[in-house]
């Protein structure tokens, strides 16, 4: 591994800073990634031969008498339940073999031609450093899985211009190049073995690596996002909708400092996103959640309940036979929506041409007051907000009576025909934006400021957060 010389980014007074003249060193941490990419596996799929070339000199590690030449094909396969490489030919050469995995590396592995290049399924894919072939299995069959053991530095290389184009703004791509190298710490202290797709960050090796983006790499060498002495886990999506989200809101789990809910003046200004719509039929929703519980039966209509931001946190699917709740980030996923910050249109059903708003059916104490009324939201038509005070229902006669009614219980209804989602942004909300960060870095803003301002109070250090 190479040696990273870093110069850290110190906080003062809750704003990100620029970077010192103090100097940090660390090692640079090595990151092991499966990539998918060229393969495009559908899930039955499997990879019994891989074929490769490489820019530079090879070895094979463990086997000191095994030399892989620039311009020649090899590839290696499963045979009799091993790995097996060969150097390929009219009467193709066995190198090596292996009944775990066979690792080519880079004879000099800092030069730029220091790569190997995947044969997919349409195209060629180049990756630096080392790849490794491990043997691995798919349900019962056996697989081969290419691993490519690469220096963080050279990871991101591949990372940043996948994640966000590298033709933006210098200072978004440093930003983004300090919140995927945080984010990829910090996976791979839960996971040393790290994949190429969004599950993580999405990495397309040599093949999507730009000048400008790599110079935003190497200008943030080592620098990391930390909270309270630790890696902070720095969260990005395409676009907020205008409004970043709190963690605690998508998925399970206590608020974080950092990562926290506001209005985005810079997301909805730029955005392709802020604003889109799509209309599902209602058998397309049923199909969705067929295997969910409750059954619905028939639908008859749909309530979202929301949260500060605009995001729905509650989507009940109302059926004459049951109510399937959608709660946080399942109201995004499961549809297949680009967010969870929209509004819904019932079309036909019990809500015809109105719009469905959240709506419980809360019980009522002596004194008139809702016995939660955090569980209650109101609407005006065009904003709708949680309660946070106690709420009174009062009529002509006085205050009205406690309600027996169960919100799960399903009311008999006219049958839904569609729902129209409208709404705004793409992905979870939660972090950095990144269309946001672009409009900071076009109004002049630096990395700095756009790390601060999406993940403040937590501080840029160098030296990987060795301080």
């Amino acid at each position: 591994m190479k040696l990273g010389k870093v110069l850290p980014a110190v906080l003062s007074m809750g704003l990100l800073l620029p970077v010192t003249t103090n100097v940090a060193f660390a090692d640079e941490p090595q990151v092991r990634v499966e990539v998918t990419t060229p393969f495009s596996l559908a899930a039955s799929e499997v990879v019994t031969k891989v074929s490769f070339t490489v820019l530079d000199t090879y070895s094979v590690q463990g086997n000191s008498g095994v030399t892989l030449t620039p311009g020649q094909n090899y590839y290696v396969k499963i045979e009799a339940g091993k790995l097996r490489l060969y150097e390929d030919g009219l009467l193709p050469q066995l190198l090596a073999e292996s009944s775990t995995s066979i690792v080519v590396e880079p004879v000099q592995p800092d030069t730029e031609q220091a790569v190997v290049q995947l044969k997919g399924k349409k195209s060629t894919y180049g990756y630096r450093d080392a790849m490794e072939f491990r043997l691995s299995t798919k349900g019962v069959l056996q697989t081969i899985a290419s691993i490519n053991n690469i220096d963080m530095e050279d990871y991101l290389r591949g990372v940043v211009p996948r994640e966000m184009s590298s033709s933006w703004e210098r200072e978004a791509l440093k930003a983004q190049a300090v919140a995927a190298r945080t984010y990829a710490m910090r996976q791979m202290k839960a996971n040393p073995l790290i994949n190429d797709t969004v599950k993580y960050q999405a990495y397309e090796g040599v093949n999507i690596e730009g000048a400008n983006s790599n110079a935003a790499v190497a200008e943030t060498a080592g620098q990391v996002l930390t909270y309270d002495g630790k890696l902070i886990d720095a969260l990005y999506s395409a676009s907020n909708g205008g409004y970043t989200e709190g963690p605690e809101n998508v998925w399970n789990g206590s608020p974080i400092p950092y990562l926290t809910a506001k209005p985005d003046p810079y997301d909805s200004v730029i955005s392709p996103y802020k604003s889109w719509q799509v209309t599902l039929k209602a058998a397309d929703i049923q199909s969705k959640i067929k295997n969910m519980k409750p059954a619905t039966g028939t639908i008859t209509g749909v309530t979202a309940q929301t949260d500060e931001s605009g995001r729905v946190v509650d989507l009940a699917i109302q059926g004459d036979k049951g109510v399937v709740h959608l709660k946080k980030d399942a109201t995004r996923t499961v549809l297949g929506l680009k967010s969870m910050r929209y509004s819904v249109q019932a079309n036909g059903g019990d809500t015809a041409g109105g719009t469905s708003v959240a709506q419980s059916l809360m019980a009522i104490d002596g004194s008139g007051s809702v016995a939660n009324p955090n569980a209650v939201m109101m609407t005006n038509g065009t904003v709708t907000k949680q309660a946070t005070e106690p709420i009174y229902v009062q009529s002509a006669s006085g205050v009205v009576a406690p309600t027996t009614t169960s919100p799960s219980v399903s009311q008999p209804g006219k049958p839904l025909m569609s729902v129209t989602f409208t709404g705004s942004g793409w992905g979870h909300g939660v972090g950095m934006s990144q269309w946001g960060a672009k409009q900071m870095a076009k109004e002049g803003k630096t990395y700095e400021d756009i790390l601060d301002f999406y993940y403040g109070p937590a501080r840029a250090v160098g030296g990987y957060g060795a301080e």
